[in-house]
Order: structure tokens, then C-alpha cells, then sequence
């Protein structure tokens, strides 16, 4: 079957209907829905409608509560802590933001955390919402053992999630939003390279034996093989070191263990700084300074965040791939969903 192309508007709606009918409210739907179609656009379909059955199989399996509300407890002047109560990361990640931005907004700086919630999906998101509410922010992820796919440098079996920091910069103009995994890659990454037929590429993946491969398959053997740390096999220290750094801020001030078996999703921090009215001047002149830097070549030099703005208000189609279309139809049919009903 060839991949499906759907408008933005038909891809939401796919997504809602989907979650809907497998509990999920309305709103909380929209929410899930707006944000996977929002990373296909900007060109992140490791982050995109590819979640939809995860999300699904997750709700199944117990680890998702459709129908679950976070709780958001205030423990300090500056601190807020959110039990997720096993809802869609999503609204979790929504709830911190606007606690951070109250909070930040009263007393100077936030420190929001997050945990019992599910996948959170794509961190910048979240990061771009804050920029363009003028705060600077630095926000960690991290996720439960069963994803701890990413080996320490030297290690060959998985020992942390993929760990991923993202913050924002409020500028004059669009805010700069930096967002990156600690490891050489995403896990949606890689299975969407599996998914393709496509190998990895180098200095990204090692085999059960710790031998680097472009197998992206290693990853889902048993025993399964590892993604390195971001720097690979020369600078992976770096990565592995920033990887602990948000595995303490995400996972051990929400006073969970790295270790437990139990922890399902991803745990959050949110750390959100207020700043003066003449802090995005300042920082769109130091942009502007950046950008005057010469290119070495043809490729123009950018900010961090400018290629998924550009894309995303370039782009008004969602391509979802032959797997995750299959997928789809597969859990549209245990509930008597026909998809064609809401293709547009």
C-alpha cells in the first residue's frame, strides 16, 4: 500500500478519532492530535502520527489512562510538582507549561517537574511555547527503563533513555528554540529507518555485542543492541555526560529511581526564567551577530528552531508511511473505526 496523504485538518482529525475511540476525550484528544501533526510539519516524523498506535497499544497495556486529569501540587514559592496520574504526556507537558509561565511570571523563575505521565513527544514544543511567551526556559526528559536504549559511553547495553534537552531564547522576533537527544539519535528515529528499510547512519548504533553497526533492526532483537551516546565513539562522553545531567533533573528531583522497573512514560522538567522587557533585544542583536558569521559553503548558517518554523508554514500535507498507516487500520478495526471515514 503507498503512503497516505492526508491535509493537516484530515490528519488531526484521523488522530482524534483514533484516540476517541479508544477513551480519550475530546480535548485531550485535540491536544495529543494537534501536537503529533504540528512535528510532521515541521519535517519530525520520529515525533509524529507514528505515536498515534504506540499511544494506543500503551492505553491497552494499562500504561496510558485515557481518561486521566494531572494534578499540579505547588510545594514551594517557585516549585510545582504534577502527578500525571498516567494521563497523555501531552497534557501534562501542557499543564507544566502554563504553571511554569505562573510561576515564573510571579516570582522570577519556575521549577516545574513532571512524572506518571505518558510519552511527552516532541520536548521543543514546549520550548517554543515559553520563547513565545518570553521566558527562557531549559527543559529535560527522560524515560523509564524499558527505554533505557542509549548505552554509556564505553557500555554496550542501554542504561538511559534518549534524554533530550530543549530550550527556548525569546528574541524580537521568533524565539530560538534549541532541541536535541543526548544520544546520537532519537528512538523514533531509528524505527523509522527500520520502517523504511534504511540503515542508520554511522557511529550511531552498536550490535548486542557492542560492535557498531547500520542495522537499525539491532535495536529491536532480543538481546537488543544499543544507541550510542550523542558524540559517538570518539566524543560520546559528552553525550553521556549532558545524558545524566537530565536524568538527574527529570528523573531524580521528581524523587523517582533510574532504576525501577515500574516507571512507565516520561518524567519532565520544566525550568522557566523570567527575564527583562529588554532581554529579546538584546538577544535578537546577538542573533543578528551570529548570522553575519560568512557560510563555508552553500548552506546558510541558522538558528536553532528556523528550519521547523520555515517548514512547518510551508507545509499543509501530513505523508504518513505504509507502516504506520497499517498500524492505524489495524486498531481502527478492533473498535470498528473505518479510517476512510475521516480522510479528507
Amino acid at each position: 500500500m503507498p503512503d497516505q496523504r492526508l491535509s493537516c485538518p484530515a490528519a488531526l482529525e484521523l488522530a482524534v478519532s483514533l484516540l476517541v475511540a479508544y477513551g480519550a476525550s475530546p480535548p485531550d484528544a485535540q491536544v495529543v492530535g494537534a501536537h503529533l501533526v504540528e512535528a510532521e510539519r515541521a519535517g519530525l516524523t520520529s515525533h509524529g502520527l507514528m505515536r498515534v498506535p504506540q499511544y494506543i497499544d500503551e492505553i491497552v497495556a494499562g500504561e496510558i489512562d485515557p481518561t486521566a486529569a494531572p494534578v499540579a501540587d505547588q510545594v514551594t514559592a517557585t516549585r510545582v510538582e504534577i502527578d500525571g496520574r498516567w494521563c497523555f504526556g501531552q497534557v501534562a507537558a501542557a499543564l507544566a507549561v502554563t504553571n511554569g509561565v505562573r510561576l515564573a511570571a510571579e516570582q522570577g523563575m519556575a521549577l516545574v517537574s513532571v512524572r506518571h505521565s505518558g510519552h511527552a513527544g516532541r520536548v521543543g514544543a514546549y520550548a517554543e511555547r515559553l520563547g513565545a511567551e518570553g521566558f527562557v526556559s531549559v527543559i529535560f526528559c527522560s524515560g523509564p527503563r524499558s527505554g533505557h536504549r542509549v548505552a554509556p559511553f564505553n557500555g554496550r547495553e542501554g542504561r538511559l533513555a534518549t534524554n533530550p534537552i530543549a530550550f527556548s531564547i525569546p528574541t524580537a522576533r521568533q524565539p530560538i528554540v534549541g532541541d536535541f537527544s543526548t544520544a546520537a539519535a532519537p528512538e523514533g528515529r531509528i524505527r523509522w529507518l527500520r520502517d523504511q528499510g534504511l540503515q542508520a547512519p554511522p557511529d550511531t548504533l552498536i550490535n548486542p555485542g557492542g560492535v557498531p553497526t547500520l542495522d537499525p533492526g539491532v535495536l529491536y532483537t532480543d538481546p537488543r543492541g544499543a544507541i550510542m551516546p550523542f558524540g559517538g565513539e570518539r566524543l560520546g562522553h559528552r553525550g553521556f555526560a549532558l545524558g545524566l545531567l537530565v536524568e538527574a533533573m527529570a528523573t531524580l528531583v521528581a524523587g523517582e529511581e533510574t532504576s525501577d522497573n515500574t516507571r512507565v512514560g516520561n518524567n519532565l522538567c520544566f525550568v522557566v526564567i523570567s527575564v527583562d522587557p529588554e532581554f529579546r533585544h538584546r538577544a535578537g542583536r546577538m542573533a543578528d551577530y551570529v548570522l553575519s558569521a560568512p557560510p563555508r559553503g552553500e548552506v546558510p548558517v541558522v538558528l536553532p528552531g528556523s528550519i521547523e518554523y520555515e517548514r512547518r508554514s510551508a507545509t499543509e500535507i501530513v505523508v504518513i508511511n505504509e507502516p504506520t498507516w497499517q498500524a492505524m487500520m489495524d486498531r481502527a478495526s478492533k473498535v470498528g473505526l473505518a479510517l476512510n471515514e475521516v480522510r479528507a
